[in-house]
Parts: C-alpha cells; sequence; structure tokens
C-alpha cells in the first residue's frame, strides 16, 4: 500500500470498485493492508472539494449521498450533522445518504443516529461503489483532517463549503448546532441540585486542560459560582462531584452538560453540545484558535491558552510544549 494514500484528502477504492475510508485502515495488520490493492477515490460525478471546489443547488437535487462523512470524533460529527442540517433546510425534501467509516468508536456513532430527522440513510464503509447508483449527486467528504484549509477555517464553514454549500447563505442559528436540541428526546437531569460542570478532557492531551492544575482549577469555579463542581474523573477537590458513571452513554453525556449552570471546558465536544442548548460556556484553546472553533457560539467567551509552537497542531505528546501550555494555566489562575 502506497503511504501516501493514508494522508489523501479524500476516500479511496479498493478493487476499482469498494469504497473503503484510510481510517479503518489503521484497525488492520499491516500485511492485511500492504496486500489491498487501493488507490485514490478520482471518479467523474464524485463530488470532492479538495481536488476541484464546486457548488452545490441543494433545491434542484432529490438524492444525495455523503461519502466517509462527516468526522471520526463526536465533536467533528455534531458540527458535520450541522451542515447537514443547512441541506435539509435549503430543500427539507431531499433525500441524505451518509456512508461512515466502520471503525468509529460507539459513542460517535450514537450521534448519527440522534439525527434521523435529517439523515434519511446510514450506511458502513467499505461498500460497493456501484450499489449507490440512482443518487443526483454523491459527494466524497473523507480524511478531512489532511485537506489544506480544515486548520484555517471555521469548522462549521469548512463542512458547508466542503458539501457545495456557501457558508454565508446560512442562517447563524443553524451553526449553533440547535438540530441537536431539536433532535435530542426529553431527559431528567443527573443531579437534583445545581452545579457548574468542569470538562477538562478532549480527544489529544494536547488540547486538555493540564491534570496538574486542576484542584486549583476547581477551587477557582467553586469560589466564582459558590455551587458544587461536577466533571469526569478524580479530583481532589470536596466540592467536586465525579459523575463518570453517570456518562457511560452519549447521551448521558450530553444530559450532564444539558443541565449544567455553567461549562468550563476544553476545546472538546462538550463545547459544541452546550452551543446546542445554550450553556454560558468558558472555553479554554491550547492549539486551535477560538475563531476556528467558536465563532457562532454567542454563549460561549474562548481564552486562548496556546503558544506559538502549539498553534494549528491537533496533537502532540512533546513534554515541553504541555509544560508551556500548563504554566500558561498557572499564570491564569494566579491572575484569576
Amino acid at each position: 500500500m502506497n503511504p501516501t494514500l493514508q494522508t489523501f484528502a479524500g476516500s479511496l477504492l479498493q478493487d476499482n470498485n469498494i469504497l473503503v475510508a484510510s481510517y479503518d485502515l489503521e484497525s488492520l495488520p499491516l500485511c492485511t493492508r500492504n496486500a489491498m490493492h487501493l488507490k485514490a477515490l478520482h471518479r467523474p460525478g464524485v463530488y470532492n472539494y479538495a481536488l476541484q471546489p464546486f457548488s452545490l443547488d441543494c433545491r434542484r437535487v432529490k438524492r444525495l449521498c455523503i461519502i466517509n462523512g462527516m468526522g471520526v470524533t463526536l465533536g467533528d460529527s455534531i458540527i458535520g450533522i450541522a451542515a447537514l442540517h443547512a441541506i435539509k433546510a435549503i430543500n427539507p425534501h431531499i433525500h441524505l445518504t451518509v456512508l461512515r467509516p466502520g471503525t468509529c468508536q460507539p459513542y460517535v456513532e450514537d450521534i448519527y443516529r440522534l439525527a434521523g430527522k435529517i439523515i434519511d440513510e446510514l450506511h458502513y464503509l467499505p461498500a460497493a461503489l456501484s450499489t449507490f447508483k440512482g443518487y443526483d449527486a454523491l459527494i466524497d467528504a473523507g480524511n478531512q483532517l489532511f485537506r489544506n484549509d480544515f486548520a484555517t477555517q471555521e469548522m462549521h464553514d469548512f463542512f458547508l463549503r466542503h458539501l457545495g454549500i456557501d457558508p454565508d447563505s446560512v442562517p447563524a442559528d443553524i451553526k449553533t448546532n440547535r438540530w441537536l436540541s431539536e433532535g435530542m428526546p426529553e431527559q431528567d437531569p443527573v443531579l437534583n441540585m445545581p452545579y457548574v460542570l468542569l470538562n477538562h478532557r478532549a480527544s489529544t492531551p494536547l488540547r486538555n486542560i493540564p491534570h496538574g492544575i486542576l484542584a486549583e482549577f476547581v477551587e477557582h469555579i467553586y469560589q466564582r459560582h459558590k455551587m458544587p463542581v461536577a466533571g469526569f474523573g478524580r479530583i481532589n477537590h470536596p466540592h467536586f462531584i465525579d459523575l463518570s458513571s453517570h456518562s457511560q452513554t452519549t447521551q448521558n453525556f450530553i444530559a450532564i452538560i444539558r443541565y449544567a449552570r455553567r461549562l468550563y471546558t476544553c476545546d472538546s465536544s462538550a463545547l459544541h453540545i452546550a452551543a446546542a442548548f445554550g450553556v454560558p460556556t468558558i472555553c479554554y484553546f491550547n492549539a486551535i484558535k477560538p475563531s476556528l472553533r467558536a465563532a457562532y457560539y454567542p454563549r460561549c467567551e474562548s481564552l486562548d491558552m496556546g503558544t506559538e509552537r502549539s498553534e494549528r497542531l491537533h496533537q502532540s505528546e512533546d513534554h515541553a510544549l504541555l509544560s508551556e501550555i500548563e504554566n500558561n494555566y498557572r499564570r491564569y489562575l494566579a491572575l484569576a
């Protein structure tokens, strides 16, 4: 297998017919990957904005298939589905099919099952390209992390543009992920008391609120709001409540966020869930700039805790860099 295929800005074809997500290849043994006959998906009639910018008039489309959408993390998926919501708002009668990578975590896939009012059909890769005939348009949305503008555009606008939609034509409230609050069933609060929520974990250590300052961070939040601080994981503070055992499903996780009086979070899915439910939020960004993640969230206050070295990085285990970021948090708490 050609190693450059792993970073191709799109999906792959096996044996000229089988659609494959490069993300799924990571779960296969190297010998299996090397034996596969793979190439980049370049086909007439399959749109890929990274290869050739395009515009799609959704009002004229009856059946649309999104190949390898809409991300492999929970946060990306919430925003990606918001872009699909925009398509449904333009054309409520459009039939939307989404092909997903087959090896994503179950908690990520749960969010797609909450989007039944937007996604009409949900299928998983690998799948034969020949079986997806009869669509007015096919869009390859795969491997967005390796698309040149992923790190330079606000994420809602990125997804919209790569679906052929002008971001400026989409109402701002759709970009608050309101599809999630509209599609979520009624839920009971996990706690029968008011609480502030601290979400210190993201999908990569680089974006976490550093572990070394968590007890001090909880004290800062408690002194500011004078109510219990809930969160996920053990933190040694008398006013901290660990809700890890109550967040075993995606719906439970959402409920904990939606009923918080306020959220303090790192750059993570919690930010995007809170925006959907209008929860006042303070979000700390260690690498990606706040304008690329929270520009459309009116109830979010964003704080940039990064350094010149961390800017635009998606992940890093550089201990010196992580220490620099932790020192930024220590200075912030000293001044708070």
